[in-house]
């Protein structure tokens, strides 16, 4: 899997949004696919009063191998009236110029699914089954392992205490600043466990990574 992600931050009294520059590439090894997908900007709302979140902008999804394509499309609030999360989408085969399927509704409630032969589904997301994340617990895992890192960041948020959950966080930044600056000092390179720095030009099945106005990315191993 590969993945790029540039975050822009925006603020427009009384909301802001966070628009992401960036694609990903997943690969699914049991059918030997790749897709190729971009990813919508996030709208944080009335950050001022009531704050709620909702997704904005077009995604596009493409597969070269299969010869289809999407467009998925999640649609603002308005002003006035309208719903929250509505989405709507288009599943188009490429080589015959075909649309095969369209949805709409709302991404976080029901979708409903209408195909080109007729046929009709719907689901509603509400209902789908939760997978839990399987984690180790916070006493073996590594130093810096996420939540093991984060412990006591966490606990103060979940009880409320933002000025302690604050002070965790500072030293946490404070201490990865330090040994920035002791690497520098020693020319000693970072060497991340899961992460690979490609360059600009690398050739992704029929993609070339220059295309996509990218400089330098990350891959994630799994």
């Amino acid at each position: 899997t590969y993945c790029n992600v540039i975050p822009f931050f925006f603020y427009v009294n009384p909301n802001a949004f966070k628009k992401f520059s960036s694609f990903c590439i997943l690969y699914l090894l049991e059918h030997g696919e790749e897709y190729i997908f971009t990813l919508p900007c996030a709208y944080a709302r009335s950050i001022l009063t009531i704050p709620w979140v909702e997704l904005g902008g077009k995604v596009n999804i493409h597969c070269a191998k299969s010869g289809y394509s999407a467009t998925v499309t999640f649609h603002t609030k308005p002003f006035y009236g309208g719903k929250l999360h509505r989405v709507t989408a288009e599943v188009k085969h490429n080589p015959t110029n075909t649309v095969v399927c369209k949805a709409q509704g709302e991404w976080n409630g029901i979708l409903e699914f209408s195909y080109s032969n007729g046929e009709t589904k719907v689901i509603d997301t509400t209902k789908l089954p939760t997978i839990r994340k399987k984690i180790r617990p916070i006493s073996k895992q590594g130093p810096f392992e996420s939540r093991h890192l984060w412990q006591h960041v966490t606990a103060a948020l979940k009880e409320g205490d933002i000025d302690v959950a604050t002070e965790h966080k500072h030293v946490l930044e404070e201490r990865q600043r330090k040994e920035e600056r002791q690497r520098a000092t020693t020319n000693t390179l970072w060497k991340p466990k899961y992460f690979i720095k490609e360059v600009m030009g690398k050739i992704i099945g029929n993609r070339n990574v220059q295309s996509l106005h990218l400089n330098i990315f990350m891959t994630f191993q799994f």
